[in-house]
């Protein structure tokens, strides 16, 4: 069935979603860059065919609806045609039409020269509108088998039309919690869900705010300040100034992390007490004197990674 979000979004067909995600991988948290779409291999097209700054390959199999239990053969056959092929043969799959050139594509995104070994272990990502529990459960067997297998299962935000991804099939917990199924219902912005504060106001987002968070919050410590995540953000946006990347004022920047990280629901907005040296609160620290609201003196803002991860609608 094909929502009004959906038409919204275009997302008529599986391939508008491979359309939309192509150029949007940065939503799965890692900086990918996609090297083919519909690769033919023996046995099937790969949907997107992507690699990262290692050199490993990550094929990613979208479904428009649930992934049921078949895709999960369909992307290790993929995953095993892939391992066949020697380095050559695979820079001619993947450049097959002139579609691309990959050693000088990875070099032009990373810096440095392809690996002489790029298709040893491929990792797996699967994405759906959600995930079926047989699905769930053969992905969790994967992991404990040293796999590298990941999924997401994708939400279109009915207030904002804005989709994303949310990480599933990490756990035993994520299982219990259902993060796998299809949520029932969206939240109004500025309402409250198991304590999170959203948003008052409906903040727009720019996509390279939201590239630069989902790809750099993983390699923050557990707790840092507003001006360590603006200065980071800043020298990220100079490091890409051959992509016309714009570099937001302080103040907007700060009203769109807001709301990342309060639709998110990963980290939470806090405040601390002025400080003569504020660098002292981004590194790691088992005790942080930080309180939710502007109170008590607590005036400077800083982030908290929730230890229990993102919060889910009842």
């Amino acid at each position: 069935m094909v929502t009004q979000l959906m038409k919204l979004l275009g997302l008529r067909y599986e391939k508008d979603l491979e359309d939309y995600l192509e150029t949007r991988l940065w939503l799965t948290g890692q900086d990918l860059l996609v090297i083919g779409r519909q690769v033919k291999i023996s046995g099937g097209e790969v949907d997107l065919l992507a690699i990262d700054s290692t050199g490993l390959l990550h094929i990613v199999e979208l479904k428009r609806d649930e992934a049921k239990p078949s895709v999960i053969g369909q992307i290790l056959h993929y995953r095993h045609s892939l391992k066949q092929l020697k380095r050559e043969e695979l820079i001619h799959v993947v450049g097959h039409g002139d579609r691309i050139d990959l050693a000088v594509a990875f070099q032009q995104r990373f810096g440095h020269p392809l690996p002489e070994t790029v298709n040893e272990s491929p990792a797996l990502m699967i994405i759906g509108e959600s995930i079926h529990p047989q699905t769930a459960g053969s992905i969790l067997e994967l992991r404990d088998w040293g796999c590298s297998v990941t999924a997401f299962r994708y939400e279109i935000d009915k207030f904002t039309g804005v989709l994303s991804l949310v990480p599933c099939c990490r756990s035993d917990q994520d299982m219990i919690e259902g993060t796998h199924k299809k949520k029932s219902r969206s939240v109004r912005p500025g309402s409250t869900v198991a304590g999170s504060r959203r948003p008052a106001c409906r903040v727009p987002i720019d996509e390279n705010v939201r590239r630069f968070w989902l790809t750099n919050a993983q390699d923050f410590t557990p707790f840092v300040t507003f001006r360590f995540v603006y200065d980071r953000y800043s020298d990220w946006v100079h490091a890409r100034a051959d992509e016309g990347v714009h570099l937001y004022q302080d103040g907007l920047f700060a009203r769109q992390l807001s709301a990342i990280t309060a639709e998110r629901g990963e980290w939470t907005r806090v405040y601390i007490a002025p400080q003569d040296n504020l660098a002292a609160y981004d590194m790691p620290r088992s005790q942080v004197s930080a309180q939710p609201y502007r109170a008590m003196g607590h005036t400077r803002v800083a982030y908290r990674l929730n230890p229990i991860g993102p919060v889910s609608d009842p």
